[in-house]
């Protein structure tokens, strides 16, 4: 299972060469910092799509770690999940701190992903673990291998949907399992809004970006692969 808490941003300058020493300094526990794309030149992340919101370095703190680039922070946890009630505070520790630092100007989007692993070996039990009735050309998926992605617009958030068959996943025990991944991206547009006006109520919001992506992900499961597999979601 993995879980992450992502917020894209404009700045008044490239804020990957500051607020990694700023987060460092503020955030209580052991702290690492390592790069990641900071060798790039900005010209060249600037230009490229597929680097706009690529992190530049990775602060490990203690149980949770933290990407940071020039428009992009994430935070998200190292093996196992902690759980709701550690993760959300981490969040707002994280929020405060770039609050702090007058760096963001305005929010693009904030979201929070969670990913889920459902073991299984064959097909036709990984089909029957979804909620969906899949028809293409004529043919039902029965025991085939698919991958499908969604975006459901509900409860004012953008849900991204990805169901993946035979999925290879290594636990942080070194143990590894097949199965299903169930991905659901819950997306928050906020179309430039100021900084201080998403932390305005922002326990309630995260609260309820977790409550909209949690009922998406058990709606993508049948009741008996509920029942049978309790998947883990806290």
């Amino acid at each position: 299972m993995d879980a992450v808490f992502e917020v894209r941003f404009t700045s008044a300058f490239p804020a990957g060469s500051v607020l990694p020493g700023l987060l460092f300094g503020k955030l209580d526990g052991d702290k690492k910092i390592e790069q990641l794309l900071s060798q790039i030149p900005q010209v060249m992340r600037d230009a490229d799509p597929n680097l706009r919101f690529a992190p530049l370095s990775r602060l490990d703190w203690g149980q949770f770690y933290i990407n940071v680039g020039d428009r992009i922070v994430a935070v998200g946890f190292k093996h196992p999940y902690p759980g709701w009630n550690s993760f959300k505070p981490a969040i707002i520790k994280v929020m405060d701190v770039l609050k702090e630092a007058k760096v963001i100007k305005s929010v693009e989007r904030y979201s929070l992903k969670y990913i889920d692993l459902l073991p299984a070996t064959g097909l036709r039990e990984q089909v029957s673990f979804v909620n969906f009735d899949v028809t293409l050309a004529g043919h039902k998926l029965e025991d085939e291998a698919f991958q499908i992605r969604l975006e459901i617009p509900r409860d004012g958030f953008i849900h991204a949907v990805q169901v993946v068959s035979s999925a290879t996943a290594t636990l942080h025990t070194g143990e590894t399992r097949q199965g299903l991944i169930v991905d659901v991206d819950t997306i928050a547009n906020q179309q430039g809004e100021a900084f201080e006006d998403l932390l305005s109520g922002f326990s309630d919001k995260l609260d309820a970006i977790h409550q909209a992506n949690k009922k998406v992900f058990f709606d993508c499961l049948k009741p008996q692969t509920i029942k049978t597999l309790e998947p883990e979601y806290e």
